[in-house]
């Protein structure tokens, strides 16, 4: 099966919209593919959909963390890279693409799809992502 990361922003992406590719990927997280996300992942997710622009309560934040996780396997690397140097933040979707043997990262980040990949990890948009999974 294949293995993905999500980049943050694909995470709240998919939050916000129901009806975007982000949100229709999520959707087939487990059955389609196995989705890793590691504890800096998720601590940046909820601290990002935790901000008053999102209109999130406390519980619905928990809620949203304890899904994920509930369809996601959970790692936390050992390694620290120090690829992107204009935006140190997405080194830890990196090593956790690393840590876990990832086959894609899926991100909506510039930093990261300018990349296109690292090492045999491909880095891609969400669409490109669904339509591998179709």
């Amino acid at each position: 099966m294949l293995k993905f990361v999500f980049d943050t922003n694909v995470l709240v992406s998919a939050l916000i919209s129901t009806r975007g590719n982000p949100a229709l990927l999520l959707d087939k997280a487990g059955k389609n593919y196995t989705l890793f996300i590691s504890k800096d992942i998720l601590t940046e997710l909820e601290d990002v959909i935790s901000r008053d622009k999102f209109g999130f309560t406390e519980e619905e934040v928990n809620t949203i963390i304890e899904a994920i996780i509930s369809f996601s396997e959970v790692i936390n690397p050992e390694i620290k890279l120090d690829v992107i140097k204009s935006d140190p933040d997405d080194n830890k979707i990196l090593e956790c693409a690393v840590a876990c043997g990832a086959s894609y990262i899926v991100s909506g980040d510039r930093h990261l799809l300018e990349l296109k990949k690292y090492g045999k990890i491909k880095i891609i948009t969400p669409k490109t992502a669904l339509d591998l999974i179709k």
